[in-house]
Parts: structure tokens; sequence; C-alpha cells
């Protein structure tokens, strides 16, 4: 190799596409989401939302695309399946989800919503809306919508980020 050809150390390295942490963007975004995640957990422990986090987040997922195994469910909330497991024998517990057969394997099986599921998940929903609805009322609807989208995308690259690990 000539000393024209050679890599140097900074080209060895695996390019990134993030930006890096000296970008004053990304140091105002590390910054409020310190304290987003902060106000997040004080409002999850000021307010009863009427369910569990993880079983609201589910029972969600469920009504979006009911008959999930406990595997998919848990890619989308970022979960190990075990984790998941023990939560949706909680919500069957309860009466929220049921549990069905594969018929393809039987070691496996699918997660259903009971009727009394939607009902916690549509309680917990209001619940949560009226908070949101104060936390946003002075707010324009485009700007609403504008923070919904990019909150979206941020939450689709952070679950993406998080499978690929």
């Amino acid at each position: 190799m000539t000393p024209m050809t050679r890599s140097t150390p900074a080209q060895d390295k695996p390019q990134s596409h993030h930006l890096p942490t000296t970008c004053p963007s990304v140091q105002a975004l590390e910054f409020e989401l310190a304290f987003l995640v902060r106000r997040l957990e004080a409002a999850r422990r000021r307010f009863d939302f009427g369910l569990e986090r993880a079983h609201y987040l589910l029972l969600i997922l469920l009504e979006r695309e009911d008959r999930q195994s406990v595997g998919t469910l848990a890619a989308q909330v970022n979960l190990d399946a075990s984790t998941v497991t023990r939560q949706v024998a909680a919500m069957k517990q309860a009466g929220f989800v049921d549990k069905l057969d594969n018929p393809d394997d039987r070691r496996g099986g699918f997660v259903t919503i009971t009727e009394a599921g939607r009902e916690a998940a549509n309680r917990t929903r209001q619940r949560r809306l009226d908070r949101v609805e104060s936390a946003f009322r002075d707010w324009s609807e485009a700007d609403r919508r504008e923070f919904a989208r990019l909150t979206a995308k941020y939450n689709d690259a952070m679950r993406d980020m998080f499978n690929e690990l």
C-alpha cells in the first residue's frame, strides 16, 4: 500500500448517519428530550390513567391489528418476548386479552383483545386525550399536527434503532 492509498484511522471507522454531538441541534435535542422524559415520568406518577402503560400500549396495538403473536407485539414495543409474555398473562387474568392457539404451530399462539380490553383501553385513552388536550390547548392545530408528525417520525426511528440492536 502506498502512502497515498493508505487508510487513516478516521477512514477505518464505520460512517455514522447520526449528526456529530458537536452539532448545536443535537445538543438542543438532547437537552429537551432529557426534560421531556422527566416530565412524562412525573405525569405518569401524578395522574391515574387507568391502565399500566405496558398494558395500554399492548391493547392499542391489538385494537389496530388483533390476533398478534407475543413476538410481534414485543418487537413493536421494544421489549423482550418473555417480558411481554408476563404482561399478557397479567392482562389475561384481568380479562383484557385471550390467548388463542396457532393451528400451524402448537408452540406459539396469538393474543387477541377482549371486549373488556377494548373498554379499558377506551377509558384510558379518554383520560390521556383529556390530559394531552389540556397540555396543547394554546397550540394551533397546525403546530399540533406538525408536532405529532415529527414525534411519529422520531418514534419510528427509535423503534427501528432498538430493533437493529
